[in-house]
């Protein structure tokens, strides 16, 4: 199952405009990163993706992986000495992920700088507690959680609980 196109635009239209580092907070990580690859084809936009066991590869190719970048502070470094447009997305997906995630970010805000060139995306599981994120970075919404869910019961339409 795929993200809907008005999804995928959103997401790549709020990493265009970021000023600061940007999170997705969803249990559809999977379909987040099939987004971003659909994304980076479309439009030629570079991005990375990093992978704990090998560093930053491009979410395209996923082949060799960018050279001394296999911690995320490594990343972060790397990242901030990019002279072209470029994403870097570090999904916090399993638990290893997340610890490493969550000790860097605090210590390591020199290198979060969002410029003309770099953006971070981090990707979180929505039941994963990172507050740091939620103080410091702009969540990029999937979908509009103020919009009222209605069904049909007894031939009218009701406000859902769900």
């Amino acid at each position: 199952m795929s993200l809907p196109l008005s999804a995928i635009n959103s997401i790549e239209k709020k990493i265009r405009n970021a000023t600061n580092f940007q999170y997705i907070s969803s249990q559809k990580t999977d379909e987040i990163v099939e987004a971003l690859t659909q994304i980076s084809v479309r439009s030629g936009m570079a991005v990375y993706i990093w992978m704990s066991n090998a560093g930053l590869v491009n979410i395209r190719s996923r082949q060799t992986p960018l050279p001394a970048t296999r911690s995320v502070l490594e990343a972060l470094k790397y990242a901030t000495k990019n002279h072209y447009f470029a994403v870097y997305v570090f999904p916090g997906i399993n638990n290893s992920d997340l610890l490493e995630l969550k000790s860097t970010l605090p210590s390591a805000t020199a290198f979060l700088e969002v410029n003309d060139n770099t953006r971070f995306l981090f990707l979180m599981n929505e039941d994963m507690n990172f507050n740091f994120l939620e103080r410091n970075a702009e969540e990029i919404e999937l979908e509009n959680k103020h919009v009222k869910k209605y069904k049909l019961r007894d031939a009218k339409w009701v406000i859902s609980n769900s």
